[in-house]
């Protein structure tokens, strides 16, 4: 790894030679902060519905989504997939 004064947009360092890598980053850790976010809201909200007694471990594992909320969430994966990507798009001399 070698320190650079190139930027990307947003006046946010570029680490690496390669622009890919750059944006490889890039796209890792936004996937990163979105998993440790959302790992730790579910077992918020685990904890509270068992500790409630309103559902217990198994029943969420147990859990099928009927094909509307499956059809929501793919559009939500594929929403966050699409923002992902995009964030590797943010290096100086990325192509769209």
């Amino acid at each position: 790894m070698t320190q650079h004064s190139k930027t990307v947009r947003g006046g946010r360092p570029a680490f690496f030679d390669s622009p890919e890598t750059d944006r490889l980053l890039a796209m890792i850790v936004r996937l990163l902060s979105e998993q440790s976010v959302l790992a730790e809201r579910v077992k918020t909200l685990e904890t509270l519905l068992d500790q409630l007694g309103v559902l217990t471990a198994e029943q969420i594992e147990q859990f099928t989504p009927s094909p509307q909320v499956d059809e929501a969430w793919m559009q939500t994966r594929m929403q966050l997939i699409k923002d992902v990507l995009e964030s590797g798009a943010n290096i100086e001399g990325s192509t769209k």
